[in-house]
């Protein structure tokens, strides 16, 4: 008899393939993410482009290796793992800085703080269906000059 782990990662996996049948149907790129408890189940059903896979056992020993390296970094966690509080949000980048005229990233950073929020990336509309990352920077640096468009946004972590 098979364990409770890879008996839900093969629900999993039927799942995750009914879905990308559905979205072929429909010719739809789904976006979609698979939790999986066997980083070897991954490789049954290969990551298309735009999907991600989260392996919880893999997960969780990452996270506890920040926190054994960085004891201060629990609370960070906890608030981002709480359902209520700080959350991740795409928000127009127009909202924060002016579109079309090049800026730097710590401009944007700055505009998000006077807001009580926190920008940790940007994506950029124009790449945002071409990989491998799809228009999306996280922790650029902060010199770095852009010109975000008015379909462009800004990665913040924020209050609901």
């Amino acid at each position: 008899m098979t364990n409770p782990e890879a008996r839900a990662d093969d629900r999993t996996l039927v799942t995750l393939l009914h879905l990308r049948a559905i979205g072929d149907a429909a010719q739809r790129e789904l976006a979609l993410t698979t939790e999986m408890s066997d980083d070897g189940n991954r490789l049954l059903a290969p990551a298309r482009g735009g999907a991600d896979f989260i392996v919880s056992g893999r997960l969780i020993s990452l996270l506890m290796t920040q926190i054994s390296e960085s004891p201060y970094l629990a609370e960070v966690f906890e608030e981002l793992f709480r359902a209520e509080g700080h959350e991740f949000h795409l928000k127009p980048a127009a909202d924060y800085v002016r579109a079309g005229h090049e800026v730097s990233f710590a401009t944007a950073v700055e505009s998000a703080r006077r807001r009580r929020e926190c920008a940790v990336g940007y994506r950029l509309r124009a790449r945002s269906s071409t990989g491998p990352d799809y228009g999306v920077r996280i922790n650029p640096d902060k010199r770095r000059r852009i010109r975000f468009s008015e379909e462009d946004w800004l990665i913040v972590l924020a209050e609901s």
